[in-house]
Parts: structure tokens; sequence; C-alpha cells
């Protein structure tokens, strides 16, 4: 058996915490011209990176290697990811500023939080299918799985599963309607509006 750390942590854990944190900064303090080597650190921080994947810093994150992102997937300012348990991401994942995904928690009573001189973490996974947009300021909770297709709106604390093709919004999330041909972007032909 391991022996205890700081806090109750066992030594493994602390180093591998070190690790990250020193990947996480290096990865925050590059400069922003150099996006092969960033995608390439975002490769040696995460558990699995596809191509054309873009965090805009900063970034953090507990453990990096169960985070899994998919093709072209691109997240604004500030994402937080407590990744105690896996987080994936699929291809074409729009995530706007100040979003958090947090696949761990801790004992509601009080008594239950803090036991042999640690803090017990509590974890399930996210799930986030493809095609999905996450508006600025939404924070997602642990076991929560965001169907293809679906947008949620800013602000929202995502507590349940959202089924895929919807528009769903608020605190807690929960389904405004279903995402329509209305919902098209018709693109400009001159090309003139910005695309990532």
């Amino acid at each position: 058996m391991e022996k205890e750390f700081l806090g109750g942590y066992t030594e493994g854990w602390w180093q591998a915490d070190r690790k990250n944190r020193a990947l996480v900064r290096r990865y925050n303090t590059m400069d922003p011209e150099l996006l092969w080597e960033k995608y390439q650190l975002l490769k040696e921080l995460l558990g699995e990176v596809e191509e054309h994947a873009l965090i805009e810093p900063p970034f953090y994150c507990d453990n990096g290697k169960n985070i899994r992102v998919g093709k072209n997937f691109y997240a604004n300012y500030n994402l937080v990811i407590l990744d105690a348990d896996k987080v994936t991401m699929g291809d074409r994942v729009v995530i706007g500023p100040n979003v958090t995904f947090c696949a761990a928690s801790h004992p509601v009573h009080p008594e239950s939080r803090f036991h042999g001189g640690a803090y017990p973490v509590l974890t399930a996974p996210i799930t986030v299918g493809d095609d999905v947009w996450i508006g600025a300021n939404v924070t997602v909770m642990m076991g929560v799985t965001i169907g293809s297709g679906a947008t949620i709106g800013a602000g929202s604390v995502v507590t349940h599963d959202i089924p895929a093709g919807v528009v769903a919004a608020g605190v807690p999330c929960r389904v405004l309607r279903q995402v329509t041909d209305a919902d098209r972007y018709d693109w400009p032909e001159d090309g003139r509006d910005t695309a990532l």
C-alpha cells in the first residue's frame, strides 16, 4: 500500500498531479502563434486528442489522461475539466468561455466529507456526443451524457442527461425544444464570416 502524502493523498497521486500541473502551466504560457506545438502538448497532456483540436488558454484539468477530445474540437478561454473520471468529447464539439466539467464531487453529508484524513471523491464519467455546442458559463456535472447535435444555452447547469438534437438551457438545464431546419445558418457566398 502506498504511503499517505499530503492531506491523505498518496505520493503516487501527488507526483502525477505535479506532472499534470507543469504541463498545464506550459500549455497556458505558450506563444499563441505556436499552434502545432500547442497541439502536440495537448497530445501529451490529454488521454486522447484527435486532429485539429484547440483549447484557448487558460485551461485547467486535474489529471488530463482521463480526457478524450474528438476531431475539430474547440474550447474558448477558461475551460476547467475536473477529470477524476472519464470526460469524453465527440467530434466537432464547440465550447464557449468559462465552461466547467465536473466528473468529481464530494459526499453531501458533512460527516462523510472528511474521512481518514482526506476528502473522499465521488466520480462518474461525462460524455458529450458529436456536433454539440455548449454556451458560455455552463457547468456540466458528473454522470451526464449530452447527446449529439445538442445545444446547451449559456449559464446552464447540466445535472441530468440531455438527448440528441435539442436546445436545452436553465438551472437546472432542461430541454426547451428540438433543433429544426429553422435553426440553419446560411453562410454568405462572399465568405466574409469568420470560421474556426
